[in-house]
């Protein structure tokens, strides 16, 4: 990487939220007076080994002008592949004690040079496993900069500013948290499962602070070779009988019922152990968390509309599950997308876009590590 994420003069526009997914990058940018969205757009990812970076950037710059993106700020969300992840315990400690102890930590535990290693870490509140120990159970977040500059030069390239830089999914539990930022709220606790095409994060939130993370090898890619060997289909034919599966649940399309019986079946038994590792993570959690029972579980992703795993991972958890909360985040969302020109899938695969736009930005700070939710 070139150069360091810096924070520019403030200014009244909002920061574009770009979300580096796994199958696409989606941007936002909120109005700065109603927090509505006031421009989005989709565009297909660069290949790792690209050589026409500038020419993508290119595309880049012009395709963000022409939506109607204003300003250089933004608020990147990292592929998730490359941001580590583990839970760790900790003394109690300074601030700068502390970044000095996670970065020794993630350099060692993923190893990656500490000259190339960006890290930030969250609180978690868990207690700890035994009466006298005292440590503090953190969530490290690790980034090896040797790795990103395939997907963070061409932003660079086409002139934007990265103001912060965090995992897509905390941009996800940022933007089912923005109505549970009270103190009262602190002691709710939901479970947002961030379904997507390479990967699925469960993300265990008390209030608006992440307790517990988690990511699974489960995403819509799995589910689509699986779909292939089953039915002996070919790759491309075999995503587009699961997209058309994920539409028709939308009742907005309909397909032959045995074709739709046939891609259930080939990927039932995937799902059922993706069921079977959430049930086992609920269950730490309730230990960690003195016995805290979530309210509910909200599906978030690109995948959340796959047919059938809603009713699997509400009877494997005995927790409701839902697509949307209460305030109607998914579907407001929807609706803004739809007024955008945006209609072609589920407004679930916008959560983290949508989520690192919202993310608050006060003059004269600045950050160029990952973040939390709120």
């Amino acid at each position: 990487m070139r150069s360091k994420i810096s924070l520019s003069i403030f200014t009244r526009r909002t920061p574009i939220g770009i979300d580096i997914g796994d199958d696409a990058v989606r941007a936002i940018q909120l109005d700065s007076r109603t927090s509505e969205i006031k421009a989005a757009a989709m565009f297909e990812l660069p290949e790792p080994d690209a050589r026409e970076t500038h020419q993508y950037s290119n595309l880049l710059r012009k395709s963000l002008r022409r939506a109607g993106f204003s300003g250089s700020r933004c608020v990147v969300g990292a592929p998730r592949q490359e941001i580590h992840v583990h839970p760790i315990r900790v003394p109690h400690m300074s601030s700068k004690e502390l970044q000095q102890s996670l970065t020794w930590e993630a350099s060692e535990r993923f190893s990656i040079p500490r000259e190339s290693i960006q890290v930030d870490g969250v609180m978690t509140g868990a207690r700890a496993p035994g009466a006298d120990d005292d440590r503090a159970e953190v969530v490290l977040f690790a980034l090896d900069e040797r790795k990103a500059s395939w997907w963070l030069d061409p932003l660079m390239d086409c002139g934007l500013s990265p103001l912060f830089l965090e995992p897509g999914f905390c941009g996800v539990a940022r933007a089912h948290s923005l109505h549970c930022r009270r103190e009262q709220d602190r002691n709710r606790v939901r479970v947002v499962l961030d379904f997507s095409a390479r990967g699925t994060t469960l993300i265990y939130l008390r209030g608006d602070r992440i307790g517990f993370c988690k990511t699974f090898d489960v995403g819509g890619e799995m589910l689509d070779i699986a779909t292939s060997d089953a039915l002996g289909m070919d790759p491309v034919s075999a995503a587009a009988l699961r997209r058309d599966r994920l539409m028709a649940s939308s009742r907005s399309h309909s397909m032959d019922d045995a074709a739709q019986a046939g891609s259930s079946d080939a990927v039932s038994q995937i799902l059922q152990r993706l069921v079977e590792d959430v049930a086992l993570c609920l269950r730490h959690c309730a230990v960690a968390f003195r016995g805290a029972r979530p309210e509910c579980i909200v599906l978030s992703g690109r995948e959340a509309l796959e047919p059938e795993f809603c009713e699997m991972l509400e009877s494997g958890t005995g927790i409701a599950v839902t697509l949307d909360d209460e305030n109607r985040t998914i579907d407001s969302l929807g609706e803004a997308l739809r007024k955008n020109g945006l209609r072609s899938e589920s407004a679930s695969a916008w959560t983290a876009a949508f989520g690192l736009a919202s993310r608050p930005v006060r003059p004269g700070r600045a950050s160029n590590t990952v973040g939390r939710a709120a």
